[in-house]
């Protein structure tokens, strides 16, 4: 099939034509287990017809109106996400990419408190255009360079947590920093999780120097974790929250929250104008996604189903040599590689990937493909967890046998 796409990807050789809950089918009729729920988007799975449903009878009605036009499915999405946010209570807007959300957030911090500086985790990723890029891994990858940027280790122990939030007290206390910009769990950086420890000192620390807090949970909200946001499990309430991927159902949907106190009694002076910020559909979306978890009870589900999957996960770490830290929160989940004498995990990482989509499963690796990062639908069944598992072990022994030739 011809590709005039711009090569700025690998694609894999199989090209897929359907989805149907936790799974994919190619051209070919071949089917493969979707660990990454698309590009961790498909929540509620792929083509679910009780979701599409409601959402394309909800969109026969308005889907798009001028930016100042206010809809009734917008004002039920505000509402609804201002009741689900808690202690936040939160005011929202609607936007198309979890850039744009982290973009939104980083200028309103900054016109909010009058500093142009922003800190962020040095292994962080929020995005790529070039506000976003600017604290994702701390800048080194932006083009231009932006000044202004501060970065603080991720810690994963008490004791790191400890050093990192002095860290972040002396970046802060020079004054120069509007916002913190932190993920609950670091996912591109190498599926990495802070202690609760941390999410407490952020807050304390960030209230000592007047510094807006911000947490993208482009990946860990909207359920991801068991929990509406990831800051509901940690007791830690932000200033202002990023969502993405899981909010949009697989559609382009992103929301920017603001804690009630940033919110003005008017307008701000400065205003917001893009082509698709709080359409009708997108607040469809939402609203159909809340309908569907509330009424299945899917957030227990995650749990349960997260729970079960990180036992397989720990089981197949204590029988093969080859994975190394099983860890997991809800349905956001990683493990390592582990090869005796490999360096590079790219080439192997590569190899993997191909064997086991030849076997019929989709993964996804970060860390320069150490880490193996399962983010599935929140509807995955417990025997198709248990066909990845086992597919990886058989894989992972193959590659072993391979290398040992």
């Amino acid at each position: 099939m011809d590709n005039h796409l711009l090569p700025i990807i690998h694609f894999t050789e199989e090209v897929m034509s359907k989805g149907d809950g936790s799974w994919v089918y190619d051209t070919e009729g071949n089917k493969y287990l979707d660990l990454n729920s698309g590009q961790f988007c498909v929540a509620l799975g792929h083509s679910n017809e009780e979701v599409l449903d409601k959402i394309f009878a909800k969109a026969r009605n308005i889907v798009h109106t001028a930016s100042n036009i206010y809809t009734d499915e917008v004002a039920v999405c505000s509402n609804k996400l201002n009741e689900l946010s808690g202690d936040m209570d939160a005011y929202s807007i609607l936007l198309s990419t979890g850039s744009e959300a982290v973009e939104f957030c980083m200028r309103f911090s900054k016109f909010i408190k009058g500093r142009e500086g922003v800190v962020c985790f040095d292994k962080g990723y929020h995005g790529l255009t070039l506000g976003s890029q600017t604290i994702t891994f701390g800048g080194k990858f932006a083009k231009p360079h932006v000044d202004d940027i501060g970065t603080v280790n991720v810690p994963t122990t008490d004791e790191e947590a400890v050093r990192s939030a002095a860290e972040l007290d002396k970046l802060l206390s020079t004054g120069q920093y509007a916002s913190v910009v932190v993920e609950p769990i670091v996912s591109v950086g190498g599926m990495l999780y802070p202690p609760k420890k941390w999410f407490d000192l952020l807050r304390e620390v960030c209230d000592k120097n007047d510094t807006i807090l911000i947490f993208d949970e482009s990946q860990t909200g909207f359920g991801r974790t068991g929990k509406w946001f990831a800051y509901q499990a940690f007791d830690t309430v932000p200033d202002m929250v990023i969502l993405a991927k899981s909010v949009g159902l697989g559609f382009p949907v992103s929301v920017a929250m603001f804690k009630k106190e940033f919110v003005p009694d008017d307008v701000y002076r400065m205003s917001h104008y893009s082509s698709h910020q709080n359409d009708s559909f997108a607040a469809a979306i939402i609203n159909t996604a809340v309908e569907y978890i509330e009424k299945h009870d899917v957030l227990s589900g995650i749990t349960s189903r997260g729970n079960y999957f990180l036992s397989r996960l720990k089981g197949l770490e204590e029988k093969n040599e080859h994975i190394k830290d099983a860890r997991g929160h809800g349905l956001m989940l990683g493990c390592d590689l582990y090869y005796e004498g490999v360096d590079d995990y790219r080439p192997l990482y590569a190899t993997l990937y191909d064997r086991m989509i030849k076997n019929g499963v989709i993964i996804q690796g970060t860390n320069g493909g150490r880490t193996l990062r399962f983010l599935p639908d929140y509807l995955i069944e417990e025997k198709d967890i248990d066909f990845a598992i086992d597919t990886l072990d058989r894989v992972l022994e193959e590659l072993q046998e391979t290398n040992n030739e």
